[in-house]
């Protein structure tokens, strides 16, 4: 467990934000910086990710000027490390599993990729898949019980609240996993009294109630919370991220994508080996249960055609756990078998390892990368840096323009304290009064007549995408000697 917090540790920032991580970054950074913060129905998640995240930063003695990369992501990897504590304590509450199955499944998903990428990345998901496995357990738990209290419900209710203040695909998860539950003790699941339904309900509004609506300062945003459902379905058909249902089989290296063999196969192997023995009739009931959940999330994320990598992390601690299920009944059966399941978690965490280097740090801005989506390169940060080196040795703020369809995300998070930047989407006749032009070249060759005394560089924003920089020559000789 401290081995896989350190590896997350240490990627913290060893990457540019993607574009989606420096919207919720600059989100973030506003609400530091006292613009407060209205949902969104449209065209944000919930809420959740931006207070908390702030909340930490202030918590720990941090303000909006100081909030960064890796501020953000360390929001994120608290997720993580209390997934882990999670995955390895649920299994033996809620249905008295072996102490075999959470060690296994705190080894592997410690070091699995996508798990470990994930964890560091400043989306909802993290806190999402934490929320709906702890429903999960909570509820796995009280099936097993004659008579719930009312206090269980309230907690119930709480944990749903929590997951619905970070997505709207909340419903359908919750849905799913009390579905498996249901299903892994034959049609049976605990019903509340009438008289504690009241507080599953409390338990739910008390976190909407205060995030969605800002703390009271936004009481519409309730509302919003359940109006975004029939906004966003109707957007879907617009989406960009429709995929075939077989795309997360090239996902998990599956189907292969080019580059190298990025497959963790021996986790699927066993992942797939603790779905068979979920279904022999001595399986544990909490093993059935994330056997039916993991697969119908799989299934259900196949058969939606909106699809992004890290919408797979729930279903991958279900992958972690089903493995370290095969691997547990192995460890039963014996010192020897004890010996050759230790053997096999061991190369299939080094397995993992290895592709996680391959993904997370060497090739973390390549197209071919299953694990990434549109990911940002690292050498994209030779932009900002060029401004600050431009703008120390010229002694003012660069007048920048900037002509991208989506506003060159995430150049805004790195130039968000610069008021002298323009976002624009038509060519002013002015342009040449600009100190820096930046161009993104989705919209063809740059309006560049004329500019001939201008210096011009590129920098890649993502996978096929290129920004044209054209800066103008008196900035530029007030840092570099012009030629003779």
């Amino acid at each position: 467990m401290l081995v896989g917090g350190a590896w997350r540790y240490a990627h913290l920032d060893n990457r540019p934000l993607h574009a989606d991580e420096a919207v919720q970054a600059w989100q973030t950074w506003r609400l530091l910086d006292g613009a407060g913060y209205r949902y969104d129905p449209l065209d944000r998640h919930g809420p959740w990710l931006y207070f908390g995240s702030a909340a930490l930063h202030r918590f720990t003695g941090g303000e909006a000027a100081d909030y960064d990369d890796h501020a953000a992501r360390i929001f994120v990897l608290l997720a993580g490390v209390a997934t882990l504590a999670l995955s390895a304590w649920g299994p033996r509450w809620a249905a008295g599993t072996t102490p075999w199955v959470g060690a296994f499944a705190v080894a592997l998903l410690a070091l699995e990729t996508l798990s470990s990428l994930y964890h560091t990345y400043f989306v909802q998901e993290a806190w999402l898949a934490l929320w709906v496995w702890a429903f999960f357990w909570v509820g796995l738990r009280l099936a097993g019980q004659t008579e719930v209290r009312a206090r269980d419900v309230f907690g119930l209710g709480l944990l749903a609240g929590l997951a619905q203040t970070n997505k709207e695909i909340t419903p359908l998860y919750l849905g799913l996993a009390a579905l498996a539950g249901w299903a892994a003790h034959g049609g049976r699941w605990f019903v509340p009294r009438w008289s504690t339904v009241g507080w599953g309900v409390a338990g739910f509004l008390l976190p909407v109630g205060l995030f969605y609506s800002s703390f009271g300062s936004h009481p519409a945003g309730v509302l919003d919370a359940f109006r975004t459902y029939g906004l966003q379905a109707a957007r879907l058909s617009e989406s960009p991220h429709t995929y075939p249902w077989w795309h997360y089989l090239r996902t998990l290296g599956v189907l292969p994508t080019g580059g190298p063999r990025w497959g963790q196969y021996l986790l699927l192997a066993l992942a797939l080996a603790g779905v068979v023995e979920s279904l022999r009739p001595q399986a544990n009931r909490a093993h059935r249960a994330v056997a039916y959940f993991t697969v119908s999330l799989l299934v259900v994320h196949s058969v939606i055609s909106y699809k992004t990598p890290w919408l797979m992390l729930t279903p991958v601690i279900g992958i972690g756990l089903l493995a370290a299920q095969a691997l547990a009944w192995l460890a039963a059966r014996g010192r020897w078998a004890a010996v050759a399941a230790v053997v096999v978690a061991g190369a299939t965490v080094a397995q993992c390892w290895q592709v996680g280097r391959l993904a997370l740090d060497r090739y973390p801005g390549d197209a071919r990368n299953p694990y990434f989506y549109e990911q940002t390169p690292r050498a994209f940060m030779r932009l900002p840096d060029r401004i600050a080196q431009l703008e120390e040795n010229l002694g003012r703020p660069l007048r920048i323009a900037v002509f991208s369809p989506e506003d060159a995300w995430p150049l805004p998070w790195y130039l968000r304290e610069h008021a002298t930047v323009g976002y624009m989407d038509d060519v002013p006749v002015n342009l040449g009064d600009w100190d820096m032009v930046v161009w993104d070249t989705q919209w063809g060759e740059g309006p560049w007549t004329g500019f001939d005394d201008r210096v011009v560089e590129y920098v890649g924003l993502r996978p096929n995408g290129l920004l044209e920089i054209s800066i103008a020559s008196p900035v530029w000789e007030a840092t570099f000697s012009p030629l003779p």
